[in-house]
């Protein structure tokens, strides 16, 4: 009995002697951790900071943290793999995973800050991006975190209801903290459900699934709507302006990678995959014009606020439906294309090769749900005239189909068919040349009163005097036609007033 004492006592001193250098060790630690916050993160605000050497871990418990225009707050962080030395002797910090859980993220943008807040921040950044210590950590997560994006006066401009973030391998040094991103990394991922952000004043856009990854991303049922329905919406804008509803069922991005080149950010991938769109634009043409010069599509991308590079972007399955009114007695004309497939290669705005690549746009669509139409539309952005061609051919397409729109925006009502079209045009954004081939028969116009729903024979029959009701142009027929561009409109309408003067020098 006495044997089994002695041995006992040594080690229950044994294990006293731990548990004490256990707390002292706690102690120490927590002391140390602390001042280290206090140093680098003065902002970062917690309850409890709580160490257990034995288990290499830490915990910090209902944090706030404001820095700047960003509001975090989580119920708990923790910390896990701490190596000793390099934190003690070294002065780095090492991490095995930290672990963020219910993080409550709040960005609220400041409004016309003032060249003095600028000036301050300015100082503040040259003064952070001195750092004389390593920062290794193996795994960051952001579990069931939730992100808000508030404007000055705290309006909703975007919300995540739900993410979980993981950052694998990340690295700050002395050397990374002086780079645009101050830090490197090996991979992450971001899930994120029910996002919705507001566009504008009239549109809100919602995502059901984000799932990004350094390389790749994909989007799950994409929602573009308008906040108003087509009779209050424009009782909401004093111009005409296109009310859009859209939907996709999925977007993915392929090989991408992000960054920046000469001080502006950069974003490419090898391909970019649109399945399953639908979208409506919808136009009042009774209100006011909109007399803003439209930009060409070259000229927007030239003046992206970052490089853009995406070698090929895809669209399969799609529907697109542009609907006008012209007349308020009168329902709106449309004009819908029909299992759109297309592909745009080299949509980007820079180029390390010496010559700039052509943008090109290839796609075929039934039009009015019935003529099979192809486009072959190329322009180079660097163009500074924005120089473009546009080309294509169009199969049979009957008039009636043509009517909804024909009657609702000119009045008129046709017979007959279009047996093919094809058409050539190039210019700038002031003028384009070029011309249309058309092939038709039994063609006739019928000019209908100004209530649009009876015929007005002697105008008919005035019309008809003047169309040809069986033809065909010939390549030659419409070579050398000009067309001067309004400037106040899209390029589409530049593209339909190339056509139409074809059209019309063909029938008359």
């Amino acid at each position: 009995m006495k044997k089994k004492i002695k041995v006992f006592i040594p080690i229950l001193v044994v294990l006293i002697l731990l548990f004490i250098v256990g707390l002292f060790l706690n102690s120490f630690v927590e002391k140390k951790a602390v001042s280290l916050l206090q140093e680098q993160l003065p902002e970062l605000k917690f309850d409890r900071l709580q160490v257990q050497v034995f288990k290499n871990s830490a915990e910090l418990s209902k944090i706030r943290l404001k820095r700047g225009e960003v509001n975090i707050r989580s119920e708990k962080l923790e910390v896990s793999g701490l190596d000793y030395w390099e934190f003690l002797i070294e002065n780095n910090i090492e991490l095995n995973t930290i672990e963020i859980s219910d993080p409550e993220i709040i960005y609220r943008a400041e409004k016309n800050k003032s060249k003095e807040k600028d000036a301050i921040a300015t100082k503040g950044n040259s003064t952070s991006k001195e750092l004389n210590k390593r920062i290794s950590v193996e795994k960051i997560m952001l579990n069931h975190g939730n992100f808000a994006l508030l404007d000055s006066v705290s309006e909703e401009k975007m919300k995540v209801k739900t993410f979980h973030f993981q950052l694998n391998n990340l690295q700050i040094d002395g050397v990374s903290i002086q780079k645009k991103i101050p830090f490197e990394f090996e991979n992450f991922n971001l899930d994120a459900d029910s996002i919705s952000l507001k566009v504008d004043e009239r549109h809100i856009m919602q995502v059901a699934k984000v799932e990004l990854q350094k390389r790749k991303s994909l989007v799950k049922g994409l929602l573009l709507k308008s906040v108003y329905s087509k009779e209050e919406f424009q009782q909401n804008t004093p111009i005409e302006k296109d009310r859009y509803d859209l939907t996709v069922d999925s977007l993915a991005i392929e090989d991408q990678d992000f960054g920046f080149k000469n001080d502006s950010l950069l974003f490419m991938a090898s391909r970019f995959l649109i399945h399953k769109a639908d979208f409506q634009i919808y136009r009042d043409k009774t209100l006011p014009d909109d007399t803003s010069i439209k930009p060409m599509y070259s000229e927007m991308l030239r003046k992206l606020p970052f490089l853009l590079k995406l070698d090929t972007l895809k669209v399969g399955n799609t529907r697109i439906v542009y609907e006008e009114r012209i007349k308020l007695d009168r329902p709106p004309g449309n004009v819908v294309f029909k299992n759109v497939q297309g592909e745009i290669s080299n949509l980007t705005n820079f180029s390390n090769k010496a010559e700039f690549p052509t943008t090109r746009v290839i796609a075929n669509a039934d039009f009015m749900n019935q003529a099979q139409l192809q486009i072959n539309w190329g322009f180079k952005v660097n163009n500074l005239s924005d120089w473009f061609s546009i080309s294509g051919k169009m199969g049979t397409l009957s008039a009636k189909n043509m009517n909804g729109f024909l009657k609702s925006g000119m009045n008129v009502k046709a017979e007959g068919d279009i047996t093919n079209m094809d058409f050539n045009f190039s210019g700038n954004r002031n003028v384009a040349t070029g011309g249309v081939d058309i092939a038709y028969k039994d063609f006739k116009i019928e000019v209908l009163k100004k209530d649009g729903t009876q015929k007005s024979g002697i105008l008919t029959t005035i019309a008809n005097v003047f169309v040809k009701h069986n033809g065909e142009s010939g390549e030659n027929v419409n070579k050398g036609l000009e067309i001067t561009r309004d400037r106040t409109k899209s390029f589409w309408n530049y593209f339909w007033s190339c056509i139409k003067k074809g059209a019309l020098k063909t029938f008359t």
